[in-house]
C-alpha cells in the first residue's frame, strides 16, 4: 500500500465547514473526543446580509 502523506499536502481542519455548521450559522470553538463520540462546542455567527434571518422552528 502506498503511502500519500508525503506527496499530498494536508490543509488544517475546519470543522465548521467539514461539519456543515456553517450552514446553521454556527462556528465550532472547541471539541472532546471520548470513546463512543465526538463533542463539537460551537458559537451563533452574526447573521450577514446573504443569511436568512427567519426561525425556523415558529417561521418568524
Amino acid at each position: 500500500m502506498l503511502d500519500a502523506t508525503p506527496t499530498t499536502a494536508f490543509a488544517c481542519p475546519e470543522l465548521t465547514t467539514f461539519c456543515r455548521l456553517d450552514e446553521l450559522v454556527l462556528e465550532v470553538t472547541g471539541e472532546r473526543l471520548e470513546p463512543d463520540r465526538a463533542v463539537l462546542a460551537c458559537r451563533v455567527v452574526e447573521p450577514g446580509d446573504s443569511i436568512d434571518r427567519w426561525c425556523r422552528r415558529c417561521g418568524l
